[in-house]
């Protein structure tokens, strides 16, 4: 997202638009969108580890990849999360929620601070619905997958249980809003140390959940 688009509001600027440092003659000129595509690769790479951690903290728990096998043996000894293993689960799920939809503190996509807002600007108008949209999607679909894999209740619509669903969905946005309103912009200084210190709560959780 970025990485193959040259746009005009690069391609107007009337300066070498290059990296601080780096010698203009004979080099290939940056974009804009390189800056904005190199920040999405490192969320990515970086701040996917949580999110996958907590996905794996129910499988060692009930010592099964099968989602079937993870709501029977919630159903049968209770829900994950009252365990001490889930309960850190949740903190690592709920950061890894909070890098996916990319907000504060984790907001380096599409920081403020920058001269646009990353991909969000550079792709307007009707297509920039169509990412908040899919963005809305993911929302609800990382608050099923959490009432699945931590709570046992998989959503169904000829169940009550899909209430539990929608709440999960709705409860989560609402702290997210909530520690987004009173945390700082964090930048790669602080978003690194914290990835890895919530990956490690992950690993912690997973051995616990084994043993």
């Amino acid at each position: 997202m970025g990485s193959l688009s040259k746009s005009v509001m690069s391609l107007g600027l009337t300066f070498p638009d290059l990296a601080k440092g780096a010698a203009y003659p004979n080099l290939e000129r940056s974009y804009f969108e390189d800056l904005s595509s190199n920040r999405a690769f490192r969320m990515i790479a970086f701040g996917s580890f949580p999110i996958y951690l907590a996905l794996f903290i129910p499988v060692a728990i009930s010592g099964s990849i099968f989602l079937s096998d993870i709501v029977a043996y919630q159903q049968a000894n209770g829900p994950f999360i009252l365990t001490v293993a889930g309960a850190i689960g949740t903190i690592v799920f709920f950061i890894g929620y909070m890098i996916l939809l990319n907000e504060y503190p984790f907001n380096i996509l599409k920081s403020k601070a920058d001269v646009i807002e990353g991909p969000y600007m550079e792709y307007a108008a009707k297509y920039r619905s169509f990412v908040y949209l899919t963005r809305g999607f993911l929302m609800f679909t990382l608050g099923a997958l959490f009432s699945v894999l931590f709570i046992g209740i998989p959503p169904s619509i000829l169940s009550l249980g899909i209430l539990v669903n929608i709440a999960v969905a709705l409860i989560f946005p609402v702290l997210m809003g909530i520690m987004s309103a009173f945390s700082p912009v964090f930048t790669y200084r602080q978003f690194y140390p914290v990835v890895i210190a919530t990956s490690l709560l992950g690993v912690l959780a997973i051995a616990i959940g084994l043993l």
